[in-house]
């Protein structure tokens, strides 16, 4: 009975806190909330993303009219199946026949949350969850709740998002504002969209990138993978943030040569580890040939670019360029792919739509430089003719032309431009 006196105690302290002022993200909640409750809805995403903030946006659009919400992350609450079973009779207890709407935070990291959640359903609750880990993605979903959920990924936020929440109007852009959003998007290039430091300074964003940093790896790493050589882990992250392009072989090798005992296996899993974490994607080679896909380098980008700016040793712009580029073609549903010639000429991501290349997309932060810009176009035009496409798309600071010639057109377009594209 005590665990369900704590967990009153939580619920009715909940019941009374609510962020104010809370801005509005790029999802649609009215839509959500039509939808019929046959269907568990899950956040998924790093954590500080914005995934609790946007229970709050949706329990402001309920007016707070029969909703409950519960953090499993409180250091009050045990890991245990047993929470469950209590908080549902707290619920009850507390709010006989009152309450049907529940926002559950991080439930993935109790035992038996699937089962639980199932309970709540059968029962007639209308249940939100949210979780830092992809247990709570098709991929990982427990079997009771298979075809029982939807599930949408939430991301730091996007430029126009990141616009809106400075209050930069980004319609109707004349020069005085658009010289501001060229400000404001050197600034989002740079330190990355993570909702809680927008409008924190420099030293602030350290600080609170590094606690994410720190959070991630002592709870979402070694904690829930129960990994006993830390140093080993804390050196792979290391060498990964600092290369664009790895292998498993190559890692493998580098560790060993610095005195660390591990195998290919051990270094797999830690990439895997990250990537289910949320903290990076793998980004592999094109090829209907899988061995060529296995055989070929990834290539890794990060959740976030402030991570890079205070993790990696030579923090350089035209990675970060390239890693927004990543998120944000995650963020709108793609999968990570490249392409490569033997020769070396690279196309940075090759988008696939209905299992066909539809786009290429190279990534050059300044075209400016002749030599540059003749490599960047030779490689999309050997990318195009592979692909049999006569279109093209390379995406820069702040250049925009159309390059055309008698069977092909490259147009080379703003960042900006294109993250604000509907």
């Amino acid at each position: 009975m005590e665990l369900r006196r704590v967990i009153k105690d939580i619920l009715k302290e909940n019941q009374g806190v609510r962020p104010k002022n809370l801005k509005e993200r790029s999802f649609n909640i009215s839509i959500l909330l039509d939808k019929k409750a046959d269907k568990i809805n899950t956040f998924t995403g790093f954590r500080r993303v914005g995934k609790t903030y946007l229970l709050f946006l949706i329990m402001q659009k309920l007016k707070d009219e029969s909703s409950i919400y519960f953090n499993f992350e409180d250091e009050r609450i045990p890991e245990s199946t047993d929470v469950l079973a209590q908080l549902l009779h707290a619920v009850e207890e507390l709010y006989p026949e009152q309450y049907s709407i529940l926002f559950l935070d991080e439930i993935h990291i109790i035992p038996g949350w699937g089962k639980f959640l199932r309970r709540l359903m059968d029962q007639g609750y209308k249940v939100f969850v949210t979780g830092s880990s992809s247990k709570l993605g098709l991929k990982e979903i427990p079997t009771e709740l298979r075809g029982r959920t939807r599930n949408y990924s939430i991301f730091p936020l996007a430029f126009r998002e990141y616009l809106a929440f400075k209050d930069i109007p980004f319609d109707d852009i004349d020069s005085h504002r658009q010289i501001e959003i060229s400000r404001i998007l050197n600034e989002y290039i740079v330190y990355g969209g993570f909702p809680e430091i927008y409008s924190a300074d420099d030293i602030e964003r350290r600080e609170v990138i590094q606690e994410y940093f720190r959070t991630l790896v002592q709870r979402d790493l070694i904690e829930r993978f129960n990994i006993r050589q830390e140093a080993l882990l804390r050196s792979t992250i290391k060498l990964v943030m600092n290369s664009l392009t790895i292998s498993i072989s190559k890692l493998t090798n580098t560790l060993k040569g610095i005195g660390y005992r591990c195998s290919k296996n051990t270094i797999s899993n830690y990439l895997s580890y990250m990537e289910s974490s949320f903290f990076l994607y793998q980004a592999l080679f094109y090829s209907n040939n899988v061995k060529d896909q296995m055989q070929y380098p990834r290539k890794v980008y990060f959740i976030d670019n402030g991570f890079l700016k205070y993790l990696s040793l030579n923090p350089d712009k035209s990675r970060s360029f390239e890693n927004l580029v990543a998120v944000e073609l995650k963020r709108r549903g793609y999968k990570l792919f490249y392409w490569k010639n033997p020769k070396g000429e690279e196309v940075d991501f090759v988008i696939i739509e209905n299992e066909a290349v539809s786009q290429l997309i190279q990534v050059c932060y300044n075209m400016t430089f002749e030599d540059t810009r003749e490599r960047e176009l030779r490689a999309l035009k050997k990318g195009m003719q592979h692909f049999g496409l006569d279109k093209g798309t390379i995406l820069t600071l702040n250049q925009e032309e159309s390059i055309t010639g008698k069977d092909f057109e490259i147009m080379v377009v703003p960042i900006s431009k294109w993250l604000l594209e509907t």
